[in-house]
């Protein structure tokens, strides 16, 4: 019998349409962070204090039928230029690559000047070769970790291109658990959650003690965080209603950390009720209880300090010799801290810490011109302490002058029995008089 090899076009065209149908499954997306394909903000090396500068985390970057998303970490995640070029820069945090509905990653590549991801641990999640930056796999979804880098530069991963092959999802695609969203009731309860947890945030009369280049200080009745997400509010604003971030901090050392809430694929002020013009009301705090993270971004008020500038920096400065930093770095006006220097004040602002000591960056400084301590207090600290020996022992011993308040057994005259009057003051808790 004669076989015919004569097909009719119909049946040609069909056999040809599932060829392009099967070869269309596959596709390959690349991010050439190098060459900037994406068209995204750049930033260099002078905006490396700048966290806003082509800050990439909390955007959903899509390229074909994959979209990325990143997580900051200890910095955040930004394109990044440099005398090499151009790159994708992350210090700690995530980067996440997700599929469209039906789709399936199936390999990762990775080009490199500097590489510390390892994968996100879940059973099932496909594996990466670390040494030639390679992940493959079948999920839908798939999250690249570099939460154990340290802010330096050998920690950083820089990527100079990440291609993404994605083909049609099947019955052994993997489907990573997608974990909810922290709820949280107030400030105090966001900071209690580990870093790198994502969180929906309930705001109640949360007021914007001020905002700078690195962020927003958000303060509710239970606590104040730094928002370094991308949130279009102003000073004085009172915000009330859920925002979405990520629990971050800034880690200066072991003994000085600033928490911080970073932007989330949710982040913005679609739940949120904004009042404007509020009055910002401060803590009252003695200056030698302010250096503690507990006071980290609050609003503070210390009153009757004395402010110094033994060189290019203005200080007050606790009983104990602690300098804390006034820093003008919110440009409010209205004061010029050079009219304040050896002038004792009234300072309102946020307190936080700046590079290496506590600093406050002022809202408002007075001069206190009517000024009156009890009795005892020499060092005119606020309070009657063992420190207020010592400075009218020192007064003694350099013949220098001495405050009304020395005059500790009020005979008109400063001598060594003030101090034995002032010992007795502060072993009785009163006066012998």
């Amino acid at each position: 019998m004669k076989v015919s090899t004569k097909f009719s076009a119909m049946a040609l065209l069909a056999c040809v349409m599932m060829s392009m149908s099967v070869n269309a499954q596959t596709q390959e997306n690349v991010y050439d962070f190098a060459n900037n394909n994406l068209d995204l903000e750049v930033a260099t090396p002078a905006d490396w204090e700048y966290p806003t500068v082509g800050v990439i985390s909390g955007l959903e970057i899509r390229q074909g039928d994959v979209v990325l998303t990143s997580v900051d970490g200890v910095k955040v995640n930004r394109m990044w230029r440099t005398n090499a070029g151009v790159q994708y820069l992350q210090v700690g945090g995530k980067l996440t690559i997700t599929a469209d509905e039906g789709r399936a990653i199936t390999k990762v590549s990775f080009d490199v000047q500097n590489y510390k991801f390892f994968l996100e641990a879940q059973e099932g999640n496909g594996s990466l070769d670390s040494d030639n930056y390679v992940w493959t796999g079948n999920s839908t979804s798939i999250t690249f970790d570099n939460e154990n880098a340290a802010n330096e530069f050998n920690t950083q991963t820089l990527l100079l291109c990440m291609t993404v092959y994605t083909d049609a999802a099947n019955d052994d695609t993997y489907t990573p658990l997608v974990s909810d969203y922290a709820e949280c009731a107030n400030i105090a309860e966001f900071l209690a959650l580990e870093v790198g947890t994502a969180a929906k945030l309930n705001l109640t009369d949360a007021q914007v003690n001020g905002t700078y280049w690195g962020g927003t200080f958000l303060e509710d009745a239970t606590g104040a965080v730094q928002v370094t997400a991308n949130i279009n509010v102003n000073r004085y604003d009172v915000l009330n209603g859920t925002i979405y971030f990520v629990r971050a901090q800034d880690d200066f050392d072991e003994d000085h950390i600033i928490p911080t809430a970073d932007n989330d694929v949710k982040t913005s002020l679609d739940e949120v009720t904004i009042i404007s013009n509020n009055t910002l009301i401060p803590t009252i705090i003695n200056i030698d209880d302010l250096a503690d993270n507990a006071n980290m971004s609050k609003l503070v008020r210390v009153e009757n300090v004395t402010v110094t500038k033994p060189g290019r920096f203005f200080f007050i400065t606790t009983s104990d010799g602690e300098n804390i930093q006034l820093i003008d770095q919110m440009n409010i006006g209205g004061y010029d801290l050079n009219d304040f220097v050896d002038k004792t004040v009234n300072v309102t602002g946020v307190f936080t810490w700046n590079m290496t000591r506590w600093a406050i960056f002022p809202t408002s400084v007075e001069e206190v011109t009517d000024v009156t301590f009890e009795r005892g207090d020499v060092d005119h600290s606020g309070d009657v302490t063992i420190a207020d020996v010592t400075a009218l022992i020192d007064i003694l011993l350099s013949n220098s002058e001495a405050p009304v308040e020395a005059d500790c057994d009020l005979d008109s005259t400063v001598s060594i029995a003030d101090v034995t009057a002032l010992i007795d003051r502060l072993l009785s808790g009163q006066w012998a008089d």
